[in-house]
């Protein structure tokens, strides 16, 4: 069996597992599209377009900050739904007994989850964007509410790393050390002071972030040597 035909094996068996619950962090990304919607409609028909204009250009006031928890809950779901089944059922060590590198068999799940998140993050810009331009915003203030998602959709990304690296960890001490950093991680990434507050240290979050694929590379060692 080649490295195209297990890629296509792993790609079957993750859309299995995805199926019945991967659409759920959508809807809800939806439905904080429409509260957005109805807060927006509902201070302007409580104090007037001035008031609703005075908050987002003078105060920055954040009515969409219910998107972050939708974009980390829903990388947290995937990771779940991808890694819950092969670490309680021992099919994760399956993999080091496949006739490829088993780095390719992890991370194609890996590189599924994360194109699942990209996706979500993608759906919620996409949604504020049309929100915020049925209310005729100005496209300066549009883009740097849209930029304010980027943050969160790193986090999703984090989150979903950190909870795949916590299901496949064997010790209940590594996994509370990675629970404890990864709840300090995101609270960095999903604290605000208006608009893009983060943008300076953007670049350096979205790097740090990535060292969370080294957590998940190490259980899987671990559990590469309990094989072995």
């Amino acid at each position: 069996m080649g490295k195209k035909s297990i890629f296509k094996a792993i790609l079957l068996k993750e859309r299995i597992k995805l199926q019945k619950l991967f659409w759920l962090p959508f809807v809800i990304v939806i439905a904080v599209s429409a509260d957005v919607y109805m807060s927006y409609k509902s201070v302007i028909a409580s104090h007037g377009a001035a008031e609703l204009w005075i908050d987002l250009v003078y105060k920055q006031s954040i009515y969409f900050d219910k998107f972050k928890w939708a974009l980390i809950a829903g990388g947290m779901l995937f990771a779940y739904l991808q890694f819950a089944p092969e670490c309680k059922s021992g099919r994760l060590r399956l993999m080091f007994h496949l006739p490829t590198p088993y780095r390719l068999s992890i991370y194609s799940i890996i590189f599924i989850g994360v194109i699942l998140n990209i996706i979500l993050s993608l759906t919620a810009i996409i949604c504020l964007f049309l929100v915020s331009w049925m209310f005729h915003f100005p496209y300066e203030l549009i883009f740097s509410m849209l930029m304010s998602v980027v943050p969160w959709s790193i986090a999703g990304i984090v989150s979903y790393l950190a909870v795949s690296s916590i299901i496949a960890e064997s010790s209940i001490v590594r996994k509370l050390a990675l629970a404890f950093i990864c709840v300090i991680f995101i609270s960095l990434l999903t604290t605000t002071n208006g608009f893009f507050s983060i943008k300076s240290d953007l670049g350096l979050y979205a790097l740090t972030g990535f060292f969370w694929l080294f957590s998940f590379e190490a259980a899987a060692l671990r559990i590469k040597e309990r094989v072995s």
